[in-house]
């Protein structure tokens, strides 16, 4: 049934530093000196579709291709050394993807798989063997509660162009990012009051079972003031027992005891970025969002350098160019906001070398070609 809705879309600067009444801040702006050298490889790809996803995992970078289901490891210096699965109903086959990524913090080196009908394999990256192969049950079946506490009104995370992540948990148990199924909720069309106060961006879904045990997490105060339901995408980064969350419209870095105590914020605004956003309570308006991909930015990735207390915010600044950026924080202070280049999908770190893919993979009507970028990065002070 169509409504004569009255929209008015509001555009709204989001601006550095935006503090909760009572949440302290952490950290400075110190800008130390430094240097960068960038190398860029091009690795052309046969047969592969170049829609995917990208992961780093030690010394190895794969690239996943979600059309013919092949799995691609390269070597640090963009030479590909193996590949695996295909699209198929067999053993090591599956019959659609839309994105892999490995258990993060897992000593028994499993990732997971995730297809267009909620099923979830996991495989080996050692032996690159399936382990299992079930469908995730968020109980839909029974009557939908329309609680924000409640699983059935949730999904695993449908935007996926800037990544996920999955983190252990316990023995079984695994975190991941989530969505709230709009039709799920009381008012299919249009935000409710509660969304952002009582909506969960996390859960926990039990690996024995394959049931969604748990959804917790919070949306920050921006998303209740200026409500952007086109943009409630977001990324995390867990180290010991502390979960540190990044929102795609925010300047702010929530750091959450886990599961989900709010301690404080961290991060200062990124380095020239568009944060117009337009406002809206209508859920399901793709013009609101093919209209701020015109000009506005995005965080686009989060991820701790390993053994170390440097955490690395990228973000880019305009989605019409792809220009790009990446914020470095040391101790909670910001040392270091780094122009790099466009489209820079940040991978992970190895043997004094930062890396990133470009999210786009170049193509013609022959072949596919993953760009692959080193970045040394020398601080003078550290």
């Amino acid at each position: 049934m169509k409504r004569n809705i009255i929209l008015s879309i509001i555009i709204i600067s989001i601006y550095s530093c935006q503090e909760h009444n009572d949440l302290p801040h952490k950290g400075t702006i110190s800008n130390e000196s430094y240097s960068i050298e960038i190398d860029t490889l091009m690795i052309p790809i046969d047969q592969a579709s170049g829609y995917g996803n990208y992961y780093m995992m030690d010394s190895t970078i794969t690239f996943v291709d979600a059309i013919t289901c092949t799995f691609y490891d390269l070597d640090l210096n963009g030479h590909i050394i193996d590949h695996y699965f295909r699209k198929g109903n067999g053993k090591n086959e599956m019959p659609s993807l839309l994105y892999s990524y490995p258990i993060e913090n897992d000593s028994l080196h499993r990732s997971v798989i995730i297809d267009n009908s909620n099923g979830v394999t996991i495989f080996d990256r050692r032996s690159k063997t399936i382990l299992s192969k079930r469908i995730a049950d968020f109980g839909w079946t029974a009557k939908a509660s329309k609680n924000y506490k409640s699983t059935n009104i949730y999904n695993f995370s449908f935007f996926t162009d800037f990544g996920v992540s999955f983190y252990l948990d316990s023995d079984s148990t695994i975190i991941f990012q989530a969505n709230i199924i709009n039709r799920n909720t009381r008012t299919p069309e249009d935000i409710e009051n509660n969304r952002y106060t009582d909506g969960a961006i996390l859960g926990k879904l039990d690996l024995s079972t394959m049931k969604v045990v748990n959804m917790f997490g919070h949306y920050p105060e921006i998303y209740q003031s200026h409500p952007t339901p086109h943009l409630e995408f977001f990324q995390y980064a867990i180290t010991e027992d502390k979960m540190y969350v990044n929102h795609t419209v925010d300047s702010l870095i929530y750091v959450y005891q886990l599961p989900d105590k709010l301690l404080y914020t961290m991060g200062y605004e990124c380095k020239d970025i568009d944060r117009n956003y337009s406002v809206s309570r209508i859920i399901n308006n793709s013009a609101l969002f093919k209209k701020d991909l015109q000009h506005v930015g995005f965080n686009t990735g989060l991820r701790f350098i390993p053994d170390s207390d440097i955490l690395c915010r990228t973000y880019i600044k305009s989605a019409k160019t792809g220009e790009s950026g990446m914020q470095i924080y040391k101790n909670y202070n910001l040392v270091a906001d780094i122009a790099v280049p466009s489209f820079f999908n940040f991978l992970g770190y190895y043997d004094e070398y930062y890396y990133g893919s470009r999210y786009i993979p170049l193509e013609n009507d022959e072949i596919t070609t993953i760009v692959i970028y080193r970045l040394k990065i020398k601080f003078n002070d550290f």
